[in-house]
């Protein structure tokens, strides 16, 4: 049986500027060891793990500008095939300051506004795709939304692709998490953080978190996973379905940016393949992993998922 392709929607992509320092002292005049700039965003993290671990892959996002160009240079060497969407305000750029300790300290623009034309040439770009080159995709909408987009924007584009029968994985915050989960995504992966903000509380036990993603199925997501860092992640397969989680084994990361987003990835991939209960959250988990290994986000070695599988410890809780 063949795949089906990934493909990854990107409303706010952005250039990560990648600075490493000895230390980093806030209020202070600090001096970067080196400087890397990287096509980033939680979707563009997401299509480059996907392609890495064989999956024909596809993105489509908005750029604009001189950072909008240096993202198309830099993706064209992924064989990922690319649909931007030109904007007349240029991409964000971001900052990661990443200290030899490990400590990550990242600035985020909010991205410049689209305009109603140009929010319109995405909703039809994916209808037409999903009609044609990219029919039977499983669709992963990642990331925040630039400043001045209703949070309803992502409702849209779930309408789209569950209309062209498409699977909807989702993967985003706040107001536009809350405002998408009544559009009935197949999938959502909140961090610990992200869901205490959504339902209002804190989770501070492993009950409260399983009560956290029970509310994210009760407000219309069907399946949902929250992300808990290095103690890994717990996920609600569906409604009334078995709920697993899945911790990786205790490494020494070079860095744990896109981790998130290689684990979205790991579920897009395994339903593409069909994989489900156990086999998809320790592919997925086993991905996460991988990424903090990995050199730069998103750039997972589908070697290491591989022998990392075994060691990711999976349980039914429910």
């Amino acid at each position: 049986m063949i795949a089906a392709p990934i493909l990854c929607v990107s409303a706010n992509p952005a250039i990560d500027r990648r600075l490493r320092f000895d230390s980093f002292a806030a209020g202070r005049i600090n001096r970067a060891g080196s400087a890397e700039p990287l096509a980033g965003g939680k979707a563009a993290h997401v299509a480059t793990a996907a392609r890495a671990l064989g999956a024909r892959t596809a993105w489509l996002g908005f750029l604009g500008g001189p950072a909008g160009d240096e993202f198309l240079r830099q993706f064209r060497k992924f064989d990922i095939q690319l649909a931007a969407i030109s904007t007349t305000k240029p991409t964000r750029m971001n900052l990661e300051l990443i200290e030899n300790s490990g400590r990550i300290t990242e600035v985020l623009e909010p991205g410049g506004e689209p305009t109603r034309a140009e929010l319109k040439r995405m909703v039809e770009t994916l209808r037409r795709g999903l009609q044609g080159q990219w029919s039977g995709s499983v669709v992963v909408i990642s990331g925040s939304l630039p400043v001045g987009v209703a949070p309803s924007f992502y409702r849209v584009l779930i309408a789209v692709a569950k209309t062209a029968g498409s699977p909807v994985l989702l993967d985003t915050s706040g107001e536009a998490l809350r405002a998408s989960l009544a559009s009935g995504p197949d999938f959502v992966k909140p961090n610990k953080q992200e869901a205490e903000e959504v339902v209002g509380r804190r989770l501070r036990r492993q009950a409260a978190t399983l009560e956290a993603a029970t509310a994210l199925i009760g407000r219309g997501a069907r399946s949902a996973a929250i992300s808990l860092g290095p103690e890994g992640l717990l996920w609600i397969e569906a409604k009334n379905g078995p709920t697993w989680l899945a911790q990786p084994p205790h490494l020494e990361p070079l860095s744990t940016v896109g981790s998130g987003d290689a684990v979205m990835a790991g579920f897009a991939v395994a339903a593409a393949r069909r994989l489900s209960g156990e086999a998809a959250i320790r592919f997925a988990v086993a991905c996460g992993a991988a990424n903090c290994l990995a050199k730069l986000p998103g750039r997972i070695s589908s070697a290491e998922v591989k022998s990392l599988l075994p060691r990711i410890a999976v349980r039914r809780i429910a």
